[in-house]
C-alpha cells in the first residue's frame, strides 16, 4: 500500500441548500492508484495477481475481437486489478473469498468499445502454489488498455448522487444556484459535490454519460461495485477531489501521477464501470464503459 491520501472535506453539506438530498449520501472508497511495485499479496492495480500455479490462465473469449484468418491464438488477458477484504472489506465477497481479481483483454470490444472485462473471487489462504510470472501481454494489445503497476492508498469519502441521476427539475435548480450569487465561490454540483471521480469502490457512480441500469441474468438489479478511470480527476475536480498531499502539485497542471497514473486510456479519457448483484451468492458482474 501507497501513503495515505486525503481528500479535503466538502466546503459544505448540499443537502443543507437542496434537501431533496437528504437520505442520499453514500460512503464510497476512492483507491488513489500511484505508480510503484506492489507484492502479489497487495491490493493493487496492474499488478501481480494471487493466481494458482494448476489453473490456466484466462484467454479472450470474443474471437470476434480477432482476425480469425490469422490463425492465432487468442489474446491471454491482462491483470488490472486485485483488491483484499483486509484493505476494502466493503466489497461484497461471495462466502468464503476474501480476494477480489478483474482481468480484461487489451482490446476493443462491442457493444461499448471497451476491453472486455472479467473477475475472479478468491480465498487468498486456499490457492496453494502460485504462478510464478502471468504471461506476457500480447504484441497486438491495445498500449491504452496496459496498466502501469500502481500500488493504492483506499480513503473512505462521502458523496452525493451524480448529476444525471437526479430528477430534471432539480437538476435545472441545481445549475441556476451555480450561477446564482449565493454561491460565490463557483462550488459545481456535478464537479465539486456529488460523486467522487476516478477509481473508486461502491458508492454512486461517476457518470460521463447519461445513467445505465444492470440487471443479472435472474432478472436482480445490479448495484455499482466499482469503477476504473483512465483519468482520477480533472483540472475543474481537482478544485475539491485532489487529496492535500498532491494540491503543491496542481500548478499549472495536474501531472500524470495525479491526473493519469495508472496510463489507461478508456475511450476518450473515460471509465469502465463494474456492477454487481448482491442477491446471488457468486456475485455475478456485468460492465460498460463511457467517455467523453
Amino acid at each position: 500500500m501507497s501513503m495515505g491520501l486525503t481528500t479535503p472535506s466538502a466546503p459544505f453539506d448540499v443537502a443543507a441548500v437542496f434537501p431533496e438530498l437528504a437520505g442520499q449520501r453514500r460512503t464510497t472508497v476512492r483507491l488513489h492508484p500511484r505508480p510503484g511495485k506492489p507484492a502479489i499479496t497487495d491490493s493493487s492495480m496492474g499488478g501481480p495477481l494471487l493466481w494458482p500455479a494448476d489453473e490456466a490462465w484466462p484467454a479472450c473469449p470474443d474471437p470476434l475481437s480477432h482476425d480469425p484468418s490469422e490463425g492465432r491464438d487468442p489474446l491471454p488477458l491482462v491483470p488490472v486489478m486485485q483488491l483484499s477484504a483486509r484493505d476494502v472489506p466493503e466489497l461484497p465477497f461471495p462466502d468464503g473469498t476474501d480476494t477480489l481479481q478483474v482481468l480484461w483483454c487489451p482490446l476493443d470490444h462491442e457493444p461499448y468499445f471497451q476491453p472486455h472485462a472479467i473477475v475472479r473471487w478468491r480465498k487468498a489462504e486456499e490457492i496453494g502454489s502460485l504462478l510464478i510470472k502471468a504471461p506476457e501481454p500480447d504484441p497486438d494489445s491495445d498500449d491504452s488498455y496496459l496498466p502501469t503497476a500502481c500500488v493504492l492508498s483506499p480513503e473512505r469519502v462521502e458523496e452525493y448522487p451524480d448529476g444525471w441521476e437526479l430528477p430534471p427539475e432539480l437538476r435545472a435548480r441545481i445549475w441556476a444556484w451555480e450561477k446564482d450569487a449565493s454561491n460565490p465561490d463557483g462550488w459545481s454540483y456535478f464537479s465539486h459535490l456529488s460523486a467522487a471521480p476516478g477509481s473508486k469502490v461502491g458508492g454512486w457512480v461517476d457518470w460521463i454519460q447519461d445513467p445505465v441500469q444492470f440487471e443479472c441474468g435472474r432478472g436482480h438489479e445490479m448495484a455499482h461495485l466499482l469503477t476504473i478511470a483512465s483519468w482520477e480527476l480533472d483540472i475543474e475536480s481537482s478544485k475539491r477531489w485532489a487529496p492535500v498531499e498532491d494540491r503543491p502539485l496542481l500548478t499549472p497542471h495536474a501531472p500524470p501521477e495525479v491526473q493519469n497514473p495508472t496510463d489507461l486510456m478508456i475511450q476518450d479519457a473515460g471509465s469502465l464501470y463494474m456492477f454487481v448483484c448482491l442477491e446471488c451468492p457468486e456475485r455475478p458482474v456485468d460492465s460498460l464503459s463511457q467517455g467523453s
